[in-house]
């Protein structure tokens, strides 16, 4: 029993460790498919961010310097959560670093792949001469072989002692001449066959060293892409930590609030002919990722992140009127404030006032493309566009925020005329919102996680 023991242990060690020699192999072979892929940002399976972690691991493992800079990274943590700020500024220019060095390494990989080809040719050119070298030398070898089987220990003189006469003579010592001739010519053409040969063997030596050297600048350009890219992840992580309480430093209340009200009266009676919704509708039609409440690092985060690519459509999650809308954010970053009238950091936002089997709530959408958030004052069914995805404000890729909030049960028409402009519903902001959350038994007004009704 024990021996089986100790044979099964013995296979799983070295399955674990051909493993990680073929992973190894794997991200030494396809780096730029795992550079690409670790750079395509969010939406990424648990799989693929596994594999990330490993491809990050090994380049990270290259050399000590490496290392040690990271982990100089992780020991800034402290000073990077009291400047966040500025530091959310200074990786502003990471992307743009990250694209030069990618696509230097890009550049690099098919040189290498042009060198790499040259070798080839080389070695081939350097077989095809040494085996017309060794045909030549065969040729004499042979020669001098069968020479010494016929004429003894010395060819030549009984080669012309076996004369009958002077003509004979005369013959023979021609054909000596000649044999000796060739011999002298074949050898001069081997000469100059070793001569090309050590040229091309020099310049091929030349070539892997060239191809050493190109290697050798990918991986410390991939290494320079690693630190950037972990030093935007502590700074990101340490921004999440405190993106709640930034953005409750911003804007509370919708600075277009008179036009809203004056709006929302004109259309009142449209209003009140929205029928209710028999269900919630997906707001993106993509996975969830980053979930409500707090982020996976850290973090209070009052919404869902719907991760997918920029002008994937954006749904009314029920009928009901766009209650406010704001537009004119360009592309963001990490840090960026922009929101127009509405959230700040939020970018291009629409909010959605709607009844859902008999209910009221209100659905909060940032980070919109520019121009697409439909406008204030639209009457939509579940189902209908009114946005599409973008990376607008304060966001680190294409993504679509969505918060929920029950506001028990008023109608649509009641609301909408005398809404405050309070952009958190009366349901807070910050940490201060996680005591309003309904599954908590809080009452309206309060905040549904998303995933409960959307599901994952």
């Amino acid at each position: 029993m024990r021996k089986g023991l100790k044979l099964l242990l013995i296979i799983a060690i070295l399955l674990i460790n051909i493993g990680e020699v073929n992973a190894e192999d794997d991200y030494a072979t396809n780096g730029e498919y795992y550079e690409e892929l670790c750079t395509s940002g969010n939406g990424l399976t648990e799989e693929q961010k596994a594999a990330c972690e490993g491809y990050r691991a090994y380049l990270s493992s290259q050399t000590a310097s490496m290392q040690e800079q990271l982990a100089q990274i992780e020991s800034q943590r402290e000073e990077i959560a009291a400047n966040i700020q500025e530091y959310a500024e200074k990786i502003r220019d990471y992307d743009a670093q990250i694209e030069t060095l990618n696509s230097q390494i890009a550049s690099l990989n098919n040189e290498i792949l042009v060198v790499q080809a040259q070798i080839e040719e080389k070695q081939a050119e350097i077989d095809a001469k040494q085996a017309e070298i060794d045909s030549l030398k065969g040729k004499i070898e042979d020669r001098m072989v069968a020479s010494q089987s016929s004429m003894r220990l010395n060819k030549y003189i009984d080669l012309l002692m076996g004369a009958k006469n002077l003509q004979d003579l005369l013959r023979r010592a021609n054909g000596i001449k000649t044999i000796t001739e060739y011999d002298q010519n074949t050898m001069d053409e081997i000469k100059v066959l070793i001569d090309e040969l050590n040229a091309i063997q020099a310049q091929l030596e030349s070539d892997k060293a060239e191809l050493e050297v190109m290697k050798q600048e990918v991986v410390d350009k991939q290494q320079q892409v690693v630190y950037l890219r972990e030093e935007a992840r502590v700074v990101k992580e340490e921004y999440m930590k405190q993106e709640a309480a930034l953005e409750e430093q911003g804007n509370k209340i919708a600075t277009d609030i008179s036009a809203i009200n004056e709006k929302m009266n004109a259309i009142s009676a449209e209003l009140g002919n929205v029928v209710a919704s028999a269900g919630w509708t997906r707001p993106v039609n993509c996975s969830i990722y980053e979930g409500t409440w707090h982020y996976s690092s850290g973090g209070v985060h009052l919404g869902a992140d719907f991760s997918t690519s920029i002008g994937t459509p954006i749904v009314a999650v029920g009928n009901g009127v766009i209650l406010k809308s704001s537009d004119g954010c360009p592309a963001g970053y990490l840090g960026n404030t922009c929101g127009g009238s509405g959230s700040t950091g939020g970018g291009n936002q629409v909010y959605l006032l709607t009844n859902i089997n008999g209910s009221l709530y209100a659905v909060k959408y940032l980070h919109m493309l520019a121009g697409t958030p439909i406008a204030a004052g639209t009457i939509v069914n579940a189902g209908d566009k009114i946005g599409e995805v973008g990376t607008s404000g304060n966001s680190s890729g294409p993504h679509c925020h969505v918060e929920v909030f029950y506001l028990g049960t008023m109608s649509i028409q009641e609301y909408a005329t005398s809404w405050n402009g309070d952009l958190s519903f009366g349901a807070g902001w910050s940490s201060a919102a996680l005591n309003r959350l309904c599954e908590n038994g809080v009452g309206a007004p309060c905040r549904v996680k998303p995933e409960s009704v959307f599901g994952g």
